[in-house]
């Protein structure tokens, strides 16, 4: 179907990059996604990638490939270019891409000092780098590249895209950006050296324009040739800063090599401005990219990533000049067919990324990245676009699910999109479960999307919706119903679940004292008066998640004095690995929160408890208004169990009430559930 006319059409228009047309201005960069085999880009990259072809998008760029056979570290399924086994794969992808009218680069790199010698088992080596600077994250002790490990390289990122080249995809993105090899030639913080590669921006550009000229012999001007670059690293003079990054481009376009200047920002320093969470505004990148077209010109194409959640803040990026594409990834990893969505006038259709990482930090697990919101996410062979199976009309059975959680609102949607006659129950005046105490914390406004994107099935494809309904036994057993679906969700506990901290014990002795609150009772009265928490609040936190750092913002604000203290090596784990913890612990540190780990509660008593080590020592005193306890949730799982004895038709139990688990996987397990009843 052709766009709707005068809606976005600043997307719409076609673009040459190079010699690759590409049929709009909406594309996926690079993107670490973790589902190699055997170090080659696999069936399921195949899928993934053709899912979001078939959804309109214009190009994409697969995750990082190795230009070199060292470099297939830095994560543990990381593939190869290099290789001619990657060959076959890559002429698979090009063909399926290609089917559905898209446009597909390979992206060339290595890792330099963000990696492991020891990552690929069978190919134990010494990390190549820039100069001697070891990784924040890998802290590994790198050798120095010298003449013979700089032209191996130089020759094999060409021998490379002549592979690319062969399986007649559409063109090569050298990764100079994000801390990773290239990028570390750019940075002072990485590049100590003193010879023809180190020093002068034209001397630190080098490696990338020999780089260039090795890819441009092999592919000639046949396919398209780009670079990625870090606008700002972020660590001040120390890295590489914008005024260098402009300088940089100013270079390297006047190499005449790229066809496109690919804009990031950010380094393994600043992961947290890379891939921001949902607190950063979207398109941030805006002016970043209006400078580097400027400087670009009509030298070359500039692609632009920044958070762009939402088609309108695409379309207006690339009509007022900041950039040529918009990079919408995260968005398409929740929504593949977004493209297709918004030329057909259907924005509201698109599911929405909430920007929560939960990929990133699958991705950190060396885990193969998932999207929360979209089971379907490297699964579109089972889950993907044409796989759900409809029930016929005379087959439909009559569901009625028991809570409005993102599980239950999960199950309902996908039971009614196939076909069944759904109802829904929620004992709250809204759906979202405890989405509705998160999204009231500060900058987590971002969740209210999560709940509008599962409540939209539930329009869509008619579920019936009672809110304020809360159903006791008598009535859940009295329904007519073929199913019942008990997705009851959990509670956060203050006792009844012995910490892994403490064996020995069922509960913290005192946890049932008036002034001791469990998480969820604690975050629902700090919103409606956080003044009442009195100036000592001591928030215990074995979880690591948002809530509690949310919560201890909101009671300083008030007034509080608040320390957090967990067991864990460090505050908010959870938080890490999504990168919220990079913007609010400069928060709570600047409110004067005090951060305790590896720290257990000894005993509560009233105004004081006692802490004790986790690996012994002395126990310290505090004195305290409110205790806070973060803990562990536990299902409410009563109605289910009692419905099973009373009813005599079926009854299924979903999601935290099964087991409190990640939303992903009680979203996941909603989908697959639905699918088969």
């Amino acid at each position: 179907m052709p766009p709707v006319k005068g809606q976005l059409a600043h997307l719409w228009e076609p673009l040459d990059i190079g010699p690759t047309r590409v049929r709009n201005r909406v594309m996926y960069t690079a993107q670490t996604i973790l589902y190699g085999e055997e170090h080659l880009l696999s069936d399921r990259h195949i899928a993934f990638y053709a899912e979001r072809a078939k959804g309109g998008v214009g190009l994409m760029i697969t995750e990082q490939q190795a230009g070199h056979p060292i470099w297939k570290g830095s994560f543990y399924p990381g593939c190869t270019a290099h290789d001619r086994r990657a060959v076959p794969q890559y002429a698979k992808l090009a063909e399926a891409v290609h089917e559905h009218g898209g446009r597909q680069f390979v992206q060339l790199f290595g890792s330099g000092v963000h990696d492991k010698g020891t990552m690929v088992y069978d190919e134990w080596h010494p990390l190549w780098a820039a100069s001697r600077v070891t990784s924040i994250v890998h802290r590994e002790v790198p050798m120095v590249m010298g003449p013979s490990e700089l032209e191996s390289t130089v020759r094999a990122f060409g021998e490379s895209a002549l592979n690319v080249k062969a399986a007649g995809l559409d063109g090569v993105e050298i990764h100079a950006a994000h801390s990773y090899l290239l990028g570390q030639f750019l940075s002072p913080a990485y590049n100590k050296r003193d010879d023809a590669y180190g020093g002068s921006i034209e001397n630190r550009c080098r490696l990338v324009r020999e780089i260039a000229e090795s890819v441009r012999a092999q592919v000639g001007g046949e396919m398209t040739v780009g670079v990625r670059l870090s606008y700002d690293e972020f660590i001040g003079d120390a890295g590489l800063t914008g005024d260098e990054a402009q300088e940089i481009v100013s270079y390297l376009a006047d190499c005449d090599l790229f066809d496109y200047f690919s804009i990031s920002c950010g380094g393994y320093h600043t992961l947290f401005r890379t891939v921001s969470p949902m607190q950063v505004p979207e398109g941030f990148l805006e002016e970043a990219g209006r400078t580097v077209k400027g400087i670009v010109g009509d030298r070359g194409v500039v692609f632009l990533v920044g958070r762009i959640a939402d088609v309108a803040t695409a379309d207006r990026l690339v009509g007022s000049g900041a950039t040529d594409m918009a990079a919408m990834t995260r968005a398409q990893l929740a929504d593949p067919f977004l493209v297709k969505k918004a030329q057909e006038g259907r924005p509201e259709d698109i599911v929405k990324c909430v920007g929560a990482n939960i990929c990133l930090a699958h991705a950190f697990d060396q885990k193969r990245v998932p999207c929360m919101m979209n089971p379907a996410t490297g699964r579109e062979a089972k889950l993907g676009d044409g796989t759900l199976r409809m029930v016929d009309p005379g087959e439909a059975r009559s569901v009625v699910v028991v809570g409005g959680g993102p599980a239950g609102m999960r199950f309902a949607g996908t039971a009614a999109a196939r076909g069944h006659r759904v109802t829904l129950h929620e004992a709250d005046a809204e759906l979202g479960g405890h989405l509705n105490l998160v999204k009231q914390l500060p900058t987590r406004a971002g969740w209210d999307d999560a709940i509008a994107n599962l409540r939209r099935p539930l329009e869509k494809y008619g579920v019936e919706v009672h809110c304020g309904s809360e159903l006791d036994l008598d009535a859940a057993a009295g329904l007519d119903a073929d199913l019942v679906v008990c997705a009851t969700g959990s509670s956060y506990a203050r006792h009844g679940i012995p910490s892994p901290y403490r064996p020995e014990r069922e509960a913290i002795p005192g946890c049932e004292l008036e002034h001791v609150l469990d998480l969820g009772t604690a975050v629902r009265r700090a919103l409606a008066d956080a003044a009442a928490f009195g100036p000592r609040v001591l928030i215990y936190d074995e979880l690591g998640h948002y809530l509690p750092l949310g919560l201890a913002e909101i009671l300083t604000a008030a007034g509080s004095r608040v320390e957090i203290v967990t067991p864990h090596s460090a505050v908010g784990e959870e938080a890490i690995r999504t990168q919220d913890w990079f913007w609010i612990g400069p928060r709570l540190l600047d409110a004067g929160v005090t951060l305790t780990t590896q720290r257990t509660i000894e005993a509560i008593e009233p105004g004081r408890l006692a802490l004790s080590g986790v690996f012994g020592g002395p126990p310290v005193e505090r004195e305290v208004d409110t205790v806070v306890l973060s803990l562990p949730r536990l299902p409410r799982d009563q109605l289910h169990g009692e419905l099973a004895r009373a009813r005599d038709g079926a009854v299924m139990l979903v999601g935290d009430a099964l087991a409190p688990r990640s939303i992903e996987a009680v979203i996941y397990e909603a989908e697959t559930t639905a699918r088969e009843i």
